[in-house]
C-alpha cells in the first residue's frame, strides 16, 4: 500500500477538520510507503503550515529531500517508508503506529490476516489503504479491523471498485460498507469514488441513491477505487455479519428499483 495523492488529500482534510486527536494510536493493514505522485514541494508547504518551529520545519524538509534522493540512488532501500512515516507524523501527531505487512519493513508485524489475530490492544484509527482485497478470507479481515478498533474509533478502507484487472481477489461494492455499517452500528462518515490520476479525482458519495444516480448518468469509469470512512459504535460489540440490504428489504424504493435496473 502507498500514500498516493488520494490518501494525502483525504488524511490532510480530515486533520484540518480535527478528526485526529493528538496522541492517538493507529494501526495500518499493509505498511504504507510514499507513492510519489504528491510533489515534495507540496508536502514541504504543508510542513511549513503545520509546524510552528522554523528549525523543525527545515529539519523535516531536509529529511524528505534526503530520503527521496536515497530512494533514487537505491530503490531497494526503505526511504519511501520513512517519508510515509513523516507524513503520518505531520497529519496525525500520533503516539504509536503499528503495521501488519508481510512485505513491509522489519518493524511490520508478519501476520496472516486470513486468521484471527490478538494484539492485546485496540487502536483509535485503523487504515486499510488497499490490503483487504488481497486477503482471501475477507470476512475475517473485516472482523479483525472491527476487533482492533476502539469503540468510537475510525476505520478507513480504500479498495478497488471497478477495473484493477487481476489486482487482488476482490473488487468491493458500496453495498458492503452500507450493510456492514448497518449490522454493526457504524456511522458512515464519508464515502468517495477516487481515481489516482493524474490528476487525482475524488467524488463524494452521499448515499446509496446518490451513487445509483451517478451510475445512471454514466459517470462510473472503468478504473475506480472506493473509500469509506467508518466510525465504530461507542459501545463494544462482537462483529456482526451483514445481510445485503436488497435481500433484507431495507433499501428505499428508489434504491431497490435502481438495483434491478443497473445490474
Amino acid at each position: 500500500m502507498s500514500i498516493t495523492a488520494i490518501e494525502y488529500i483525504l488524511l490532510r482534510d480530515m486533520a484540518d477538520k480535527g478528526a485526529f486527536r493528538p496522541g492517538a494510536d493507529f494501526i495500518e493493514f499493509g505498511e504504507a510507503n510514499w507513492y510519489g505522485d504528491v510533489p515534495l514541494n507540496q508536502f514541504h508547504q504543508d510542513i511549513r503550515t503545520r509546524i510552528a518551529d522554523p528549525a523543525e520545519q527545515q529539519r523535516l524538509i531536509d529529511e524528505t529531500i534526503r530520503l527521496d534522493a536515497a530512494y533514487d540512488a537505491d530503490p531497494s532501500c526503505e526511504a519511501l517508508f520513512d517519508i510515509a512515516k513523516i507524513f503520518y507524523g505531520l497529519f496525525l501527531d500520533h503516539a504509536s503506529h503499528t503495521a501488519i505487512d508481510f512485505h513491509g519493513t522489519a518493524k511490520a508485524l508478519k501476520l496472516d490476516l486470513n486468521r484471527p489475530i490478538d494484539l492485546g490492544r485496540q487502536f483509535d484509527f485503523a487504515f486499510d489503504f488497499g490490503t483487504g482485497e488481497h486477503v482471501f478470507d475477507i470476512c475475517q479481515f473485516f472482523r479483525t479491523v472491527h476487533e482492533v478498533t476502539k469503540p468510537g474509533g475510525a476505520m478507513i478502507h480504500g479498495c478497488p471498485f471497478t477495473g484493477w484487472l487481476d489486482h487482488g481477489f476482490y473488487n468491493i461494492q458500496p453495498t458492503l460498507y452500507h450493510d456492514i455499517a448497518k449490522a454493526n452500528g457504524y456511522r458512515i462518515a464519508a464515502m468517495f469514488l477516487t481515481e489516482v490520476g493524474p490528476p487525482p479525482k475524488m467524488t463524494q458519495i452521499k448515499s446509496r441513491e446518490h451513487l445509483l444516480a451517478v451510475a445512471e448518468k454514466g459517470e462510473i469509469s472503468g478504473n475506480l477505487n472506493l473509500y469509506a470512512v467508518l466510525q465504530k459504535a461507542r459501545q463494544e460489540s462482537d462483529f456482526a455479519l451483514p445481510m445485503q440490504g436488497y435481500y433484507e428489504g431495507t433499501l428505499s424504493d428508489a434504491a431497490a428499483e435502481a438495483w434491478r435496473k443497473l445490474r
